[in-house]
């Protein structure tokens, strides 16, 4: 049995994993739950990261929303209504600790003792994977799972997929190839496996285990916007030579995007922070 596992933090005020330098932590807290911040940052979780999730082709699936214990009122009940009706979405609520120990710890806590493999992925609430993902994922498993044998771990990266830039009054779509950037990466391991994904570095897991790549069709969406922690380098990949219209087509059969209203949600969050 494969176990296909997800973990996406939202806001989670760790005391390392961030880019962006914060004097303490309560600092790192002020802008993390900033409500200006909090607004954006459900909004593209509600209309870019969330649709893909809940019309996943195959159900078999667990994500966990990593939060703050302390995560505010009213965009904690405003996260966990967005979430009610998909059961594969579980929130996790945990106090502020090393980045890269409270992930392994929520990850491994929720494996599956029925499992013999897991495969866990990560990624932000502002990105979002095509509607067959896991479908895709458990149809490549058996061509992975020789190599996983052999060396007792694997990875599969899907490299195809679109930037989504957005910002007030202007949007704009980016088709890409993109090498092991971790939103549409699914690193393999056995279930008592006392690592994590997150022990492995998403761009260097090449050369740390075998890894087969798959560049067809589009899987990932990356949304890139004022907000985002880690600059997105657009030089570092191949572009795909697509139309707009085209891109727009894929969002919205391939990722479930409604785009329309996911630019008047925007909007909307522009006029409200010129009249404040």
């Amino acid at each position: 049995m494969l176990q296909v596992l997800g973990l996406c933090r939202f806001s989670y005020p760790a005391l390392q994993g961030f880019q962006t330098a914060h004097d303490d932590i309560e600092a790192r807290r002020a802008a993390l739950y900033d409500p200006a911040r909090l607004d954006l940052r459900l909004t593209w979780f509600e209309h870019v990261c969330l649709p893909g999730l809940a019309n996943q082709t195959n159900p078999h699936w667990t994500l966990l929303l990593l939060l703050g214990d302390d995560f505010p009122e009213p965009w904690r009940s405003r996260l966990e209504a967005l979430i009610a009706e998909v059961p594969q979405i579980v929130p996790v609520y945990r106090p502020p600790g090393n980045h890269r120990a409270v992930c392994g710890e929520v990850l491994r806590a929720a494996r599956d003792r029925a499992a013999t493999w897991v495969a866990e992925v990560r990624m932000d609430d502002d990105d979002a994977v095509a509607t067959d993902f896991v479908e895709r994922l458990r149809a490549d498993w058996p061509r992975v799972r020789p190599f996983a044998e052999e060396e007792g771990l694997a990875a599969v990266d899907y490299q195809r997929g679109v930037v989504l830039e957005a910002g007030p009054g202007k949007m704009t779509l980016h088709p890409r190839v993109a090498r092991y950037w971790g939103t549409a990466l699914a690193l393999i391991l056995r279930r008592d496996d006392a690592r994590s994904m997150m022990d492995f570095p998403h761009h260097r897991v090449w050369w740390r285990m075998p890894t087969i790549t798959r560049h067809k069709p589009m899987i990932f969406v990356r949304g890139s916007h004022a907000t985002n922690d880690s600059h997105i380098n657009l030089r570092e990949t191949i572009t795909l030579e697509m139309k707009s219209p085209a891109v727009e087509r894929v969002l919205k059969t391939r990722f479930a995007i409604d785009l329309p209203a996911f630019r008047s949600a925007l909007d909307r969050l522009s006029a409200e922070a010129e009249r404040s």
